[in-house]
């Protein structure tokens, strides 16, 4: 796992019994077009992009049904400046939601380096699950931390991109950005 990113984790049934859970939420404009990012604390526990009319707000509040929800473009801003810019991940910190299988599945994908690529099933046998390929595929997309975890480094067996949430352009441009096409 990357050592500069400080992983928290909570487990669908945790959260349900969490009270005063607060996100700070809102946009900036990053090299990869404007993203949408939700910040528990100082953890980053959301990150999406938005294009066309992508409810970034509604996704957030599916993920957190709970959570008490405060808007600060500002704040936001100042966060991603330099995730994107110089793909700077110094001391990120990150808040994963999600059943145990997908967070393993999340923490693996944080493995991958900068300029290298793996594919769903090199996934599945790094966690040691070398059968749970379509288990790992999902466990990808549901990945709520863009960009930041990234999903975008896995390709298929043949190479090709496949499917992106955000596009398969801007997966395009986030290899090429990290010369791994």
């Amino acid at each position: 796992m990357s050592p500069k990113c400080l992983i928290s984790k909570i487990k669908p049934k945790e959260y349900k019994k969490m009270v005063n859970f607060n996100i700070t939420y809102g946009t900036a404009d990053t090299r990869f077009g404007k993203c949408f990012m939700g910040l528990n604390e100082d953890n980053v526990c959301f990150l999406s992009f938005l294009e066309g009319s992508y409810p970034g707000l509604d996704d957030l509040k599916k993920t957190f049904p709970k959570a008490a929800l405060t808007q600060d473009d500002g704040l936001v801003s100042e966060k991603t400046q330099n995730m994107f810019d110089d793909c700077s991940n110094d001391n990120v910190k990150l808040l994963l939601k999600g059943t145990d299988f997908e967070t393993k599945v999340w923490e693996e994908l944080l493995n991958l380096q900068k300029g290298s690529t793996s594919s769903y099933e090199e996934i599945a046998k790094a966690i040691g699950n070398p059968k749970a390929i379509r288990a790992v595929a999902n466990a990808i997309a549901k990945n709520n931390i863009s960009y930041l975890v990234p999903c975008h480094r896995v390709i298929s067996k043949k190479g090709t991109l496949n499917k992106y949430r955000w596009g398969v352009e801007r997966k395009l441009q986030m290899l090429q950005h990290e010369n791994a096409m």
